[in-house]
C-alpha cells in the first residue's frame, strides 16, 4: 500500500506536454495494436457453505483493437496521419459464471507442471465430438456478450468544417443479459459472509498474537481487550487528554525514527526488516501507519531538497567551472540533422505548435462517446431453468457530448416488458423512445446553468399476486444471514441514504445560495394498473379495477416580464400538474391500447387533476416566508353502489396476506438477535400541532447501530426504526422533567443546543 501511494505521486508530479516525447509516445500509443485471448479466471470454495461448493469465473475469448484506415483495413500512421486516427475494437464472448454444487476441479498432477495443451483441456469445454453435448456448463451471471467498438481523432480543421467531434467513441453491444439463480443468490450470500469475517478478523490482525490460545492465553486476553476497546474508542468518537498526549509522542517517535531509517540507505523506499518499527505498527491502525510513513516520506524529501539547494548555493562562486556542461555535446553526434527531420516528420512533431489554438470555438465537440445495446435483459432463474422473472429492453443508447464548457448526456430506451410464469407485469405502450432524457450543463441556447428534460410514455401494470409473491420469497428464502454481514449491509445502505440526502441538501442550498439558473421539464405518463381477480359475478367474467395515474407535468417557471417585482425575483417557481386520474372496475377483458369494443365499465373516480404551485425562496428574508405553496383541485366525482361495493371488497382481499403471520415467524430478521432490548417509555406528541406529550410503553430492541421500536416483545413487524450513526445521546437534566430521572434524548450530533 505504502509503495502504490508513493508511485502514484510520482505520476501526479510528471507532468507530459507537447514535447519531443509526447509526439514520440502519441504515435506509439496511436499504432498500439491490442490483442487478448483465451483468458479464463476461475475461483472455487467449498468453505463458505459446507456441502454446497461453488465456482466463479471470468471468461473472455477475444478482445483486440487495431489502428485502421478509411476502408477498415489495418494500417499504421505516421506524420500528419496521427492528426486523423482510427482505431477499430472487436469484443467476443465476454462472461461472467457462478456454478452452484460444483465440485473443485481435480487434475491428475500439480497445476504449475500441466502442458499449456492440458491447461487447455482442462478449461475450455470442448465437446468430444460433433454429435455429443457439452460435458461441462456453465450457470452465467452475465451470459456471453459480443461488441465492437469505434475510436475515431482528426483534425480541429476537419472537425470545424464537418461538424464532428474532435474524438468520437462508439461502442455496440448486441445482447446484454444478466441472470441470477436461486442457488447462486444462496452462495453469493454465504461468500459475502465469509468475506465480511475475513475482513473483521483482517482489520485487528496486527493486534493478533502468533501462539495458539492454549500456548499463552494471556496474550488472547489482551488481544480482546485490544479490540473491545478500539471497538468502544470508534463508537465514541472522542478521545482523553491523556489517549491525544500519547498519540502524540507515539506519532513524533514514529515520523522521526521511519524518517531516520529512510535516510540511512536512500535506496529503498520501504522499511520492512525494523524490529522498532514493527513493535509500534502492532499497536497502530493501517490507516494510521500509512498516513506516519507517508508524512515521513514528505520529511525526507524536502530535507533533500534543502540539502541539494545548499550544495548549490555552495558551488555557484565559480560559476565557469562548475557550470559548464556537455550534455549536448554527445547526443546527437548518431543523428545528422537529416536524421532528426525525417524522425520528426515520421513522429509528426513540430515545433512551437499545440493541438488546440488558444481561440477555441466554444461550440466545437471536443469529445463524443456513444454507448448502444440492442437488447438487455435482467431474469431470475429457479428449478435449473424456469424463469421467475424477465426483464427486458429494447434498444437502448446514451451519449455524452463535451465542449469546451458545455456537456450534454441523451438517454434512450426503446421499449421494455417484465415478464412472469403466470403473464405480463409490465409493458411500454411504446415501441419507440419509450424513456428519453437530456441533462445539458451551460446549454448554448438558453441562459442557464443546466437544464433537465424527460419524457415518458405510458406504461401498464398488471398486479399479479402469485408473481409478486414468488419474487418476494426469492429473495426471503435464502439461509439466514450472519448479523455482521446483516449490520455492515443495513448500515452501508444507511450511509449511502444518507450521503445522497446530505449531498441533494448541499446542492439545493449551493443553488439557492448562488442562485443558479435551471429549467426542469418533466413529462411523466404515469403507469396504468390493472388488478385482476377471480370473482366472477355473473359466473363468467372475471372482474378487474382499472387504475390511470394519468399525466405528471413538472416545470420551472421563470419571471420574464419587466414588472416583475423584487418579491417574485427572490423565489424559484415550480409548476406541478397531475391530470386525467381515473379508476373503474369491468367485467371480463379489457385493454387500455384497444378502446374500439364496447364494454360495460363501472366508474369509481372520474377523470380529475390537481394543480401545485411551489415557491421556494433563494435567499433567506425574515419579511417572507421560505416556502409558498398553492393546491388546486377542480372536482372530484367518485360512484358507489352495492355492485361496486361488492367488487372492491373482492379486491381488497387480494392485498390481505392471510399467511402473513405464519409467513414472518419463519422468517428470520435483523432484530432477533438485539445487543440490548426491553421495555421503555418512548415520549411521542400528538394533538393539533403535536403540542400534546404522551409517554407510550414500548418495546425496544438494540441491533448494532439501528434501534427498532414494538408494541411487545411478540410483535413481529416494528412500529418505527432509527439508525444511530451520526447521532449522540444526551442525558436530560431533570430541572426540566419535573424530577423525573433516567431520561435520555438522541439527537443529531450537529445540533447545537440538544434541548
Amino acid at each position: 500500500m505504502e509503495m502504490k501511494l508513493l508511485e502514484s505521486q510520482q505520476q501526479l508530479n510528471s507532468e507530459l506536454n507537447s514535447s519531443w516525447l509526447g509526439s514520440f509516445i502519441s504515435t506509439v500509443i496511436g499504432n498500439i495494436k491490442l490483442s487478448i485471448g483465451n483468458i479464463h479466471i476461475r475461483y472455487e470454495d467449498i468453505e463458505s457453505n459446507p456441502g454446497h461448493p461453488f465456482a466463479a469465473g471470468l471468461v473472455l475469448s477475444k478482445l483486440s483493437a487495431v489502428t485502421v484506415d478509411d476502408h477498415g483495413k489495418e494500417t499504421f500512421a505516421t506524420g500528419g496521419d496521427l492528426d486523423r486516427v482510427k482505431k477499430s475494437v472487436e469484443l467476443e464472448s465476454l462472461a461472467l459464471y457462478f456454478d452452484s454444487d460444483s465440485s473443485p476441479w481435480s487434475v491428475d498432477k500439480p497445476w504449475e507442471d500441466l502442458l499449456p495443451s492440458e491447461w487447455s483441456q482442462v478449461f475450455e469445454f470442448r465437446k468430444q465430438d460433433s454429435s455429443s453435448t457439452a460435458s461441462k456448463t456453465h450457470t452465467y451471471i452475465l451470459r456471453p456478450i459480443s461488441g465492437k467498438a469505434k475510436y475515431t481523432k482528426v483534425h480541429i480543421d476537419e472537425a470545424k468544417r464537418s461538424g464532428q467531434a474532435l474524438q468520437n467513441a462508439a461502442v455496440d453491444l448486441d445482447d446484454v443479459t444478466l441472470s441470477l439463480s436461486k442457488d447462486g443468490y444462496r452462495d453469493i450470500l454465504k461468500m459475502a459472509d465469509n468475506f465480511s469475517s475475513f475482513n473483521q478478523r483482517l482489520r485487528y490482525a496486527h493486534y493478533r498474537p502468533s501462539l495458539p490460545v492454549k500456548s499463552d492465553p494471556k496474550a488472547w486476553w489482551k488481544y480482546a481487550y485490544k479490540v473491545v476497546t478500539h471497538e468502544m474508542k470508534k463508537a465514541s468518537g472522542s478521545l482523553s487528554w491523556e489517549q491525544l498526549l500519547r498519540n502524540a509522542r507515539l506519532r513524533k517517535t514514529y515520523v522521526s525514527l521511519y524518517a531516520s531509517l529512510l535516510k540511512s540507505d536512500m535506496s529503498r523506499p520501504v522499511v520492512e526488516d525494523n524490529e522498532e518499527i514493527n513493535s509500534l505498527d502492532r499497536e497502530l491502525d493501517m490507516e494510521v501507519i500509512l498516513q506516519w510513513r507517508m508524512l515521513a516520506h514528505k520529511f525526507v524529501e524536502q530535507s533533500a531538497e534543502r540539502q541539494h539547494a545548499q550544495q548549490n548555493k555552495k558551488q555557484s562562486w565559480w560559476s565557469f567551472g562548475w557550470t559548464g556542461s556537455s550534455k549536448d555535446d554527445g547526443d546527437s553526434k548518431s543523428f545528422s540533422d537529416e536524421d532528426w527531420e525525417r524522425l520528426n516528420r515520421i513522429i509528426g512533431y513540430k515545433e512551437n505548435t499545440e493541438y488546440i489554438p488558444a481561440q477555441q470555438d466554444m461550440k466545437l465537440m471536443q469529445f463524443y462517446f456513444e454507448i448502444r445495446m440492442k437488447h438487455n435483459a435482467s431474469r431470475l432463474i429457479i428449478d435449473g431453468s424456469e424463469c421467475l422473472a424477465d426483464l427486458s429492453c429494447e434498444d437502448f443508447r446514451c451519449n455524452l457530448k463535451m465542449y469546451p464548457e458545455a456537456k450534454v448526456f441523451d438517454l434512450k430506451l426503446g421499449s421494455y416488458k417484465l415478464l412472469s410464469p403466470y403473464g405480463l407485469l409490465a409493458e411500454s405502450a411504446s415501441v419507440v423512445d419509450s424513456l428519453v432524457g437530456v441533462f445539458s450543463y451551460k446549454p448554448f441556447d438558453e441562459q442557464l446553468d443546466w437544464s433537465f428534460t424527460a419524457r415518458a410514455s405510458p406504461c401498464y401494470i398488471t398486479y399479479l399476486k402469485d408473481s409478486i409473491d414468488q419474487i418476494v420469497a426469492f429473495f426471503k428464502s435464502s439461509p439466514t444471514v450472519s448479523q455482521t454481514l446483516a449490520l455492515e449491509t443495513a448500515a452501508a445502505v444507511q450511509m449511502t441514504l444518507d450521503e445522497v440526502k446530505r449531498t441533494a441538501q448541499q446542492q439545493m442550498t449551493r443553488v439557492l445560495k448562488d442562485q443558479s439558473r435551471f429549467s426542469l421539464n418533466l413529462d411523466i405518463a404515469a403507469p396504468k394498473i390493472t388488478v385482476p381477480t377471480k370473482f366472477r359475478p355473473d359466473d363468467v367474467h372475471e372482474t378487474k379495477l382499472l387504475l390511470d395515474l394519468g399525466n405528471l407535468i413538472l416545470r420551472t417557471e421563470e419571471i420574464w416580464d419587466s414588472y416583475s417585482s423584487e418579491e417574485q425575483d427572490m423565489y424559484l417557481n415550480f409548476n406541478l400538474v397531475l391530470n386525467d386520474v381515473s379508476a373503474f372496475l369491468v367485467d371480463g377483458d379489457y385493454h387500455w391500447n384497444d378502446t374500439s369494443k364496447e364494454v360495460n365499465l363501472l366508474p369509481v373516480i372520474d377523470k380529475c387533476g390537481i394543480a401545485l404551485k411551489l415557491q421556494q425562496i433563494q435567499v433567506e428574508s425574515s419579511l417572507y416566508p421560505s416556502t409558498r405553496l398553492a393546491v388546486r383541485v377542480p372536482s372530484l366525482g367518485f360512484h358507489f353502489s352495492p355492485a361496486r361495493y361488492h367488487r372492491l371488497m373482492e379486491i381488497l382481499k387480494i392485498f390481505q396476506d392471510t399467511n402473513s403471520e405464519n409467513n414472518s415467524s419463519d422468517l428470520a430478521h435483523l432484530w432477533d438477535q438485539a445487543d440490548f432490548e426491553g421495555w421503555s417509555s418512548l415520549l411521542t406528541w400528538k394533538g393539533v400541532g403535536n403540542r400534546e406529550a404522551l409517554w407510550q410503553r414500548r418495546y425496544l430492541r438494540l441491533v448494532g447501530p439501528f434501534l427498532y421500536v414494538f408494541e411487545n416483545p411478540e410483535s413481529t413487524t416494528y412500529k418505527q426504526w432509527s439508525s444511530l450513526s451520526g447521532k449522540q445521546v444526551h442525558q436530560v437534566p431533570t430541572e426540566l422533567t419535573n424530577g423525573v430521572q433516567n431520561i435520555v434524548a438522541l439527537h443529531d450530533s450537529g445540533q447545537v443546543n440538544p434541548k
